[in-house]
């Protein structure tokens, strides 16, 4: 028992660490008031030639999804940061040492990663050159319902599957 609380709380500093040290990647990515420069791997021309290996298939639906993902290539990027945020905010409460806190791992990661969206949205507002939007928290807090939502699926179906 001793040694499954002792591998408990290892989990959870090393998924708290990570949490924080994300945590702090997006708050910094939010100060930069020039992001483009920061980010070259991230460049729209990079993501529409990634887009355009799917007309390959022919598929009107993909095409058009396509050039939607394309035009909102901003929100994607939100979303999926905030994929990975919840995720980890997810694993941190799910191995917190805390029984009341890893039974409701979802409801905590949820709420404290809508917080950070919406605090991170507010520290754009006063960084020079950005500016906050509320389809940016949108795609951030869908970002962390999607990760919650499939973070909480699959521990449940592994809980299941070991009984």
């Amino acid at each position: 028992m001793i040694k499954k609380y002792s591998r408990l709380v290892d989990l959870f500093k090393f998924f708290l660490l990570l949490t924080i040290i994300y945590a702090l990647f997006i708050f910094y990515l939010s100060s930069q008031s020039d992001i483009s420069s920061h980010a070259g791997f991230l460049k729209k021309q990079y993501f529409r030639e990634f887009l355009d290996l799917f007309n390959v298939l022919e598929l009107d639906i993909i095409n058009k999804l396509s050039s939607i993902a394309y035009s909102n290539y901003d929100k994607i990027l939100h979303f999926i940061e905030y994929i990975v945020l919840g995720a980890l905010l997810y694993l941190t409460m799910y191995y917190s040492p805390g029984s009341f806190t890893r039974k409701y791992a979802a409801v905590f990661a949820l709420i404290i990663g809508v917080l950070f969206a919406i605090s991170d949205e507010i520290h754009q507002s006063f960084v020079s050159g950005r500016s906050s939007s509320v389809f940016d928290l949108i795609a951030d807090s869908t970002g962390v319902a999607l990760a919650v939502v499939t973070m909480y699926a699959i521990f449940m179906i592994r809980g299941f599957m070991k009984h």
